[in-house]
């Protein structure tokens, strides 16, 4: 009994620790990157307009420029959420389940591409659409699944016209 007891006793105490240090972690890391600007509302007439294109997707997380894994923490933007995703001529709306919505607008909106994976999903070759943008000063990139492939080019298809082909990855 005594031994049993230890083993438990030790398991439960790891398993708090590791918790506790993924806590902290994850709050350490929102702290450090409160130098990441606020991102965009949606702005209200847009909603009213007929976009281009809407599809449902998985909004999988926003990462630092190019560094695939490097979520960021800061204003919930490295939290997963199911999505609409709305192309407009004067930005992209992802109005996003349980989290804040987020407004990229075209002349921010620096390249899109498709990945394989991005901090929080790996999937299957070119499974994730990859869009960077500029926030502010501080260039991420927004990784999307959308999991009909048909919709999937449909929506790389309208984001490469509103970026006029820019493409660098």
């Amino acid at each position: 009994m005594d031994e049993t007891v230890f083993i438990v006793t030790l398991t439960s105490t790891i398993l708090v620790l590791m918790i506790l240090g993924i806590i902290f972690g994850r709050r350490n890391r929102t702290k450090r990157q409160q130098y990441v600007p606020i991102p965009h509302d949606v702005p209200a007439g847009l909603l009213e307009k007929q976009p281009q294109l809407v599809v449902e997707g998985t909004y999988v997380s926003t990462v630092l420029g190019q560094e695939l894994l490097e979520r960021v923490t800061a204003h919930r933007l490295g939290n997963p959420a199911t999505v609409q995703l709305e192309v407009h001529n004067e930005g992209v709306a992802l109005l996003r389940a349980g989290e804040p919505n987020i407004f990229i607008p075209t002349p921010d909106l620096v390249t899109v591409a498709t990945v394989s994976g991005i901090a929080g999903k790996f999937v299957e070759k070119d499974g994730i659409l990859a869009i960077t943008w500029n926030l502010g000063d501080v260039e991420v990139t927004t990784g999307l699944r959308i999991e009909s492939i048909t919709e999937h080019q449909q929506v790389l298809t309208a984001l490469e016209q509103l970026t006029n082909g820019r493409q660098t990855a």
